[in-house]
Order: structure tokens, then C-alpha cells, then sequence
């Protein structure tokens, strides 16, 4: 049988690298639909300043999301609920901005949704995976 640290260890391996993918097909999934958006918005003309506003901070709500979600893996509550508030916060702008350069925010709003659900669902996943070993392993 393998020893809990080392399962925790594997597991955890395993979490990080299915939440990489999960963040790439997100991203994907966002870059998509604002491709799509932005050939709509084409035939107007748009602020680009604003565009570049809305991407830098998607990029920086990426950043929160994903860094909470390391800090959380470690167990360090204080330095996740930072990085996810300021992820969050992050997530409000765009989601204005988004607004404003002309943007679906219903899909934005789901996608995040989604995102963050995703994220923690497979924490809660890896923790009852790791209850459920320690318990009955």
C-alpha cells in the first residue's frame, strides 16, 4: 500500500496537472467566444484601449484564480482568500469592461462561474479522494 504522504503527493501531481488542462480548454473557451465576439464588433468601431483593459484583466483574474487555487492545495487559507479576492476583483472590472467594449457579459459571467466551480470542485475532489484513503486505506 502506498504511504499517505506519498498519495497525498501523487494525487496532488495529478490535481495540478488536470487543473492545467482545465485552464487551458477555459481559456480556449473564453478566447473563442471573444474571437467571435470581437468579428461581431468588427463592423463598428470599438476602444481598443478598453479591449486591452478587459484582456489584462481577464489575465490578472486568471492569475488570482490559479495562484488561490495552489494556496489552498498547500493549505494556506490566508494567502488564497488574497489571491481569489483580488482575482475576483479583477473579474468585476472586465466584466464592466466587457460591458462596455460590447461583450455577451451573461456568457462571461457563466464561463466564470463554471471556472471557479471547476477549480474547487476538484479540490473538494482530491480531498475526499485523500479522506476516503486515509479512512478505509
Amino acid at each position: 500500500m502506498v504511504g499517505d504522504a506519498r498519495f497525498r503527493r501523487r494525487n496532488a501531481e495529478t490535481l495540478r496537472e488536470a487543473q492545467n488542462a482545465l485552464n487551458v480548454a477555459f481559456g480556449a473557451i473564453l478566447s473563442a467566444y471573444v474571437g467571435n465576439s470581437l468579428a461581431d464588433i468588427d463592423n463598428r468601431p470599438f476602444d481598443h484601449v478598453r479591449l486591452a483593459g478587459f484582456f489584462i484583466l481577464i489575465a490578472v483574474f486568471i492569475l488570482g484564480l490559479c495562484v488561490s487555487n495552489v494556496m489552498m492545495m498547500r493549505r494556506e487559507w490566508a494567502l488564497s482568500a488574497f489571491f481569489l479576492g483580488g482575482g475576483l476583483v479583477a473579474a468585476v472590472f472586465a466584466h464592466e469592461l466587457g460591458r462596455e467594449v460590447g461583450f455577451e457579459v451573461v456568457v462571461l459571467r457563466i464561463l466564470t462561474l463554471c471556472w471557479v466551480v471547476a477549480l474547487l470542485g476538484s479540490n473538494a475532489m482530491l480531498t475526499l479522494i485523500v479522506w476516503l484513503h486515509h479512512r478505509w486505506g
